[in-house]
Formats: C-alpha cells, sequence, structure tokens
C-alpha cells in the first residue's frame, strides 16, 4: 500500500489561500518489523521513529505496530513548499492505515492543525486545487488550464532568520486567488505586491526572478510559505515561458509544477 499527499504553496500575507500541486511525497508502507525502518531519496531526513511521519503517526495511534517504511519525495524540506505538512499528513493517513480503528476526519483535522496550523493548506492537501479558506463550513475551490507556473529555488539560501511575519493583505483571499487564475498580473502588482512579501536579507534575489518572469512572459512573482521558494506563474498560452525563464535564471534552479486536482490519495 501507498500514500500519497502534494505539497502545497501558500502566501505569509494571506494565509487564506493555498494551492496544491503535483510535487509531493509518497509512502510505501512494507512488512512489520520490531523497529520503524523509513528508507527515503532524501538523504537529510531521519530513518527511524524520529522521522515526523512516524511522530505524528503514533501521536494518532501510540500502539502502531512499527513497520518498514519507504518514503519518495519531489518537494525539499525546509524550501517553502509544504513538505513538512506533507509528512503530517502521511503520518496521520499511516495511521489510519494501519491502526485498528479509523480515524475520523475531525481527529485528522485537529492533529494537522496542531503541527502545522494552516487551515487553507490543510485543506488543500486533503483535496487538492486551489483553495481559499472562509471557515469550517466555507471552503472554495479555484482551478484552471488558462495558468502555468514554475518555481525558482536559489542556489545559495541566505543564512538569515525568517523575516517577522508580515501584515495580512487587505485584498480577500477569494480576490487575489481570482486574480492569479484570470492572470491579472496589474491588479497583483497593486494589491499582492512583491516587496511586501519579501526583506532584502531573507530574499536578496527576490527582485531579480521578478524581473525575469515579466521578461519571459509571466505576470507575477510571490513566495510561497516562508520561502525560499518563489512562485512564477504565465498564462498557459505563453508557450516558451518555461524554457525562457530556466535561460535567464542561472542562479538557482527552476522547475514546472501543474495544479493537483487531487489531495491524499492511495496509489
Amino acid at each position: 500500500m501507498a500514500i500519497w499527499v502534494p505539497g502545497t504553496i501558500t502566501s505569509r500575507i494571506q494565509p487564506d489561500l493555498a494551492l496544491a500541486i503535483d510535487r509531493g511525497v509518497a509512502l510505501e508502507i512494507g512488512q512489520e518489523s520490531f523497529e520503524w525502518q523509513v528508507t527515503s531519496n532524501d538523504p537529510t531526513l531521519p530513518t527511524d521513529q524520529t522521522n515526523l511521519i512516524v511522530s505524528v503517526a503514533e501521536t494518532v495511534d501510540p500502539l502502531l505496530v512499527p513497520h518498514e517504511l519507504t518514503l519518495t519525495t519531489t518537494v525539499r524540506t525546509g524550501m517553502g513548499l509544504g513538505a513538512s505538512l506533507a509528512a503530517t499528513m502521511l503520518g496521520i493517513e499511516l495511521a489510519a492505515a494501519l491502526g485498528d480503528e479509523p480515524v475520523p476526519l475531525s481527529k485528522k483535522l485537529a492533529v494537522a492543525n496542531f503541527f502545522e496550523p494552516n487551515r487553507a493548506a490543510i485543506e488543500a492537501t486533503l483535496y487538492g486545487g486551489c483553495l481559499v479558506y472562509n471557515g469550517p463550513k466555507n471552503v472554495l475551490n479555484f482551478g484552471t488550464e488558462r495558468v502555468q507556473g514554475a518555481i525558482y529555488l536559489p542556489d545559495k539560501v541566505v543564512e538569515t532568520p525568517v523575516p517577522p511575519e508580515p501584515v495580512k493583505s487587505s485584498s480577500s483571499a477569494q480576490a487575489v486567488m481570482n486574480a492569479m487564475m484570470s492572470a491579472d498580473g496589474a491588479w497583483l502588482a497593486t494589491h499582492f505586491p512583491l516587496k511586501e512579501q519579501v526583506t532584502a536579507d531573507y530574499f536578496p534575489h527576490a527582485e531579480m526572478v521578478s524581473r525575469a518572469v515579466r521578461a519571459a512572459g509571466g505576470f507575477t512573482t510571490f513566495v510561497s510559505a516562508n520561502g525560499p521558494a518563489l512562485v512564477c506563474l504565465a498564462e498557459t498560452r505563453v508557450t516558451d515561458f518555461f524554457p525562457k525563464l530556466k535561460r535567464q535564471l542561472t542562479a538557482g534552479s527552476v522547475a514546472p509544477f501543474h495544479l493537483s486536482r487531487k489531495g491524499v490519495a492511495q496509489i
């Protein structure tokens, strides 16, 4: 059995907004074992019970029998693409798969919120899509084929503390999402500007990337979570956007992404 959880793109200045992407983390559950054994394509992750996935699973159900686990990730930790949330959700789903009792949605939400308190991102991992969270009974899901995206990661990350939490955008999450999905770069430049999401110390590369995105035919750039990942958006009709962007941004990596239409799933 294997479980997949999407990575997520979020915004520090608009926490009610989240996008599930087709990059994520997959967990294959193997045989029972005397102790937890985690094999991963990311050598920086713990291989025993201290792995976040196992820690979360044992929080949900302390009586779980250890298993061999194989982890395959396409979102690096510490980059602002929801890797820790994906691990949290995998832990919850691992407990649900191995435990004797089903885990109700209410408990899944409570545990996820304890470890990663961003409800929009949690909902996006569960259900996929572009999501605006407006309360427990009011989730709006958006999606479009009009927009394409790329993620820029710098080669060198500045070793400075994460800047203080910025002031929340005065524009609603739904308005920001509508502008993104309709490729309204002019509105976003005014109401969701990059300069309000960055500091010169922590994001010295941000303006350079923004200029490259515009030169390649894109319409907006914004920070995902605490960064350093920068999200670059363009209309799908700009067919040479990605190769142009990659040629210009040589001091880092550029990877395309697509909206994930699915959330947590068995694969």
